[in-house]
């Protein structure tokens, strides 16, 4: 249960990062049913921003997406790395559409990524974003910029305004650098819980006992 203002927390964050402007086109690749598309949406109307959609089809068509971006003047790119790379090998250079931004989350983004995309946007921001659901779509944001040849991924990022997220340990205390633990997200994004399941809300939402922070447990390392 997303309220409200949970959600525009992070959606107006997100525009004011990207520069979203009334004469950007935002190109909606992903399904409804993701959460990737609350922006596309909502992020986009609250911009004065206009969604190109493209084909609907059974499967991917990236030379599709290609056309109808470059038809339409598509400027921001907003899907998981792996349909922007499908993009980018679809697109010859010099033939890209007007995409100014990437904004890519949902998965793992491969460190060969941004070279590949610059290879057809020369001047592009890249901007990799993670979170959950359960806390509004996005909760970190890293611009990518040279990319190290030592990485082995790129970096998570820091928190969205009014966001934070905790990296602790077994008994909740907060992990030094380089520690391993697990990632819980607190702040101004945060749902509310899941609808009708109680149960499943106390296993994963909890008051933090020495801050009294209320936080999500992602799980995720």
């Amino acid at each position: 249960m997303i309220e409200h203002r949970a959600a525009v927390n992070t959606l107006l964050d997100v525009n004011e990062r990207v520069a979203l402007a009334p004469s950007d086109r935002v190109f909606g690749i992903s399904s409804l049913s993701f959460d990737l598309s609350v922006w596309d949406v909502f992020g986009t109307l609250a911009a004065g921003a206009a969604l190109v959609l493209p084909a609907a089809t059974s499967r991917p068509d990236p030379v599709g997406w290609a056309a109808r971006a470059a038809d339409c003047g598509a400027t921001v790119w907003n899907s998981v790395p792996a349909l922007a790379q499908m993009l980018a090998e679809a697109t010859e250079p010099g033939a890209a559409p007007p995409v100014r931004a990437f904004l890519m989350s949902g998965d793992w983004i491969p460190t060969t990524l941004p070279d590949l995309l610059r290879s057809r946007w020369p001047d592009v921001r890249l901007i990799a974003m993670g979170g959950a659901t359960e806390a509004s779509v996005w909760s970190n944001i890293h611009e990518i910029d040279e990319v190290d040849p030592a990485w082995p991924s790129i970096p998570y990022g820091v928190p969205l305004r009014n966001q934070t997220m905790r990296v602790l340990d077994h008994r909740l205390g907060l992990c030094p650098p380089w520690a391993v633990g697990r990632i819980h997200i607190g702040g101004s994004g945060l749902s509310r819980g899941y609808w009708a399941e109680e149960e499943r809300t106390a296993e994963r939402y909890f008051h933090h006992p020495d801050t009294g922070e209320r936080l999500y447990r992602t799980g995720d390392l």
